[in-house]
C-alpha cells in the first residue's frame, strides 16, 4: 500500500484529507508540524511516495518549508524519492504557483 505523509495544520482540513486519502487505499501519516515532518523524512527507514503539503495559510514561509522537506529527502536517500504536492483551499496568485512547480513539486487549488 502507498504511503502518504500529509504536512497540514489544520486539523479539520487533515481528517477530511485523510478520509479521501483512505478511501483509495492509500496509508496516511499526518504531521502538523513541518519540523515533525523533516525529522520523519530524515530517517531512512521510513518511505513515502508522496509528501502532501498544505500551502493554504497565507502567512507561513512555504517556499523554505518545502525547500527543506526535500532537502531532508535529499539527505537520507541521496534522491528526492517523494513526489511533493502542495494544496491550498486559498486561491493563491499564477507566481506562487509557478514558483512551487519550479521548485519540484505540484501545486493544485482545492476550490
Amino acid at each position: 500500500m502507498p504511503k502518504v505523509l500529509l504536512v497540514d495544520n489544520d486539523q479539520g482540513h487533515a481528517e477530511r484529507a485523510c478520509g479521501c486519502l483512505r478511501f483509495h487505499n492509500l496509508e496516511v501519516d499526518v504531521c502538523r508540524a513541518p519540523e515533525r515532518a523533516v525529522a520523519l523524512l530524515r530517517r531512512a527507514s521510513i518511505d513515502y511516495e508522496v509528501v502532501i503539503l498544505n500551502v493554504s495559510d497565507v502567512l507561513l514561509p512555504w517556499f523554505k518549508t518545502l525547500a527543506r522537506l526535500q532537502e531532508a529527502c535529499f539527505q537520507s536517500r541521496g534522491y528526492p524519492s517523494p513526489l511533493f504536492l502542495c494544496s491550498s483551499s486559498t486561491k493563491r496568485s499564477p507566481e506562487f504557483e509557478l514558483r512551487i512547480e519550479r521548485m519540484g513539486a505540484r501545486y493544485v487549488f482545492e476550490g
